[in-house]
């Protein structure tokens, strides 16, 4: 009789210990907050030049991962490499209105972190867009953007002239060409 009431604590006190377990699991849920704002001071700037610079066939998105504009195959194996892609995001994308194709991608020069890292970051989405044909350009992340001349930068970067669009198909290996004047002079 005592082993059987003795059996029954330890059966009763174990279920119990498993519920309050099962409760304080149920507890630690994660706890999800809001970020706030998608974009920094400098590029909330740029983008409300951009809007007014925009083509009228054009529409913007930005922080797009490169996965969802590029795919990469292996060449040997034919396999498609998305982890290679799956880290990196472009800043703004104009997408065509009418059938919703990638026009051009900017990415915009920050400060942060080390130069090694941005230097290996900006190579490998600029070949990746380039090896895709995918215009891109690079601009500075400044205090002020001229409507306008931004204007005439994403034109020249979308209708580029016959002698670019013969060098697209080489593999450019000098310095990218210093970044166009934003700015009114």
């Amino acid at each position: 009789m005592k082993l059987e009431i003795t059996l029954l604590s330890i059966a009763g006190g174990l279920i119990l210990m498993t519920a309050i377990f099962a409760i304080l699991a149920a507890m630690k849920k994660p706890s999800y907050r809001r970020r706030g704002q998608l974009l920094l001071l400098n590029e909330q700037r740029f983008l409300t030049a951009l809007l007014q610079a925009l083509p009228n066939d054009t529409i913007l998105t930005f922080k797009v991962r490169l996965l969802d504009i590029v795919s990469v195959t292996d060449a040997r194996s034919g396999k498609v490499m998305e982890s290679d892609l799956r880290d990196y995001c472009v800043d703004f994308v104009l997408i065509d209105r009418d059938t919703t194709d990638v026009r051009l991608c900017i990415e915009m020069d920050m400060e942060g972190g080390s130069a090694g890292d941005r230097l290996a970051r900006n190579t490998y989405i600029s070949r990746a867009l380039r090896r895709a044909n995918i215009p891109h350009l690079r601009l500075p992340l400044v205090r002020y953007y001229d409507p306008h001349r931004l204007r005439q930068i994403i034109h020249e970067a979308i209708n580029p002239p016959r002698s670019a669009i013969a060098r697209s198909d080489q593999e450019v290996t000098a310095p990218a060409r210093q970044a166009p004047r934003l700015a009114r002079a």
